[in-house]
This record gives C-alpha cells, sequence and structure tokens, in this order.
C-alpha cells in the first residue's frame, strides 16, 4: 500500500525498472499567468485528479487550451503541457510515465492564448 502525500512538486512513489513510474505530482503554479514554460516527453503519460483542483495547459500546435481534471476521468497527454492549482486550490494528481523519459522545454510565449 502506497499513502499519497504532498509532500514537493513531484515525487516518485512506484518504480518498476524501466518500464514505468507512478509519482505524486502537485503544481507549484497558481494561474496560467505563473506557468513559464511548457514541456512535451518523447512518450505519453497519465494523468489521475486525486483530490482538489488542477488545470492542465496543453498545446498540440501553437495555442493553449485549458482543461480542468475532472475527479473519475484519466488524462493521456502526449502533447506541450503544464498544470496549475487555481487560486492556490489544493489539488495533487498522480502521474505514471515511463522512468527514462526525455523531456523538451519551450516557453509559454511562444504559444498563443
Amino acid at each position: 500500500m502506497i499513502e499519497i502525500e504532498a509532500k514537493r512538486r513531484w515525487e516518485v512513489v512506484f518504480r518498476d525498472g524501466d518500464s514505468w513510474q507512478l509519482g505524486v505530482y502537485v503544481p507549484e503554479n497558481e494561474s496560467i499567468d505563473d506557468v513559464k514554460i511548457l514541456e512535451k516527453h518523447d512518450c505519453p503519460e497519465m494523468f489521475y485528479l486525486v483530490r482538489g483542483r488542477i488545470v492542465l495547459v496543453l498545446s498540440s500546435g501553437d495555442e493553449l487550451e485549458e482543461v480542468e481534471m475532472e475527479k473519475g476521468k484519466i488524462y493521456i497527454v502526449e502533447c506541450w503541457h503544464n498544470a496549475y492549482r487555481p487560486e492556490g486550490s489544493p489539488g495533487v494528481a498522480l502521474v505514471v510515465e515511463r522512468p527514462s523519459v526525455k523531456t523538451e522545454y519551450r516557453p509559454i510565449s511562444e504559444f498563443k492564448r
């Protein structure tokens, strides 16, 4: 059993070798204005809202989309992304990803709002 505790922004709580890992994620941003970069991995990530509120900031092209996560739904993210907790509200998500992921970064200023 793994207890879900939000100690910091990102914490890996289980890893199956180099196949996959499970992490607890608490976005440090409190609004889209706090988001400075988007990241994109070379493989998909799965996000699942455990409690609170989290808004995913996504882009498959040049435009940004804000998607408020809903409990009971799984979000598979393959595009540019980041996230925030609206007005600093509590927000905790589980994330499943490959441990050896390669990541690219782009300033959010390169995307249209």
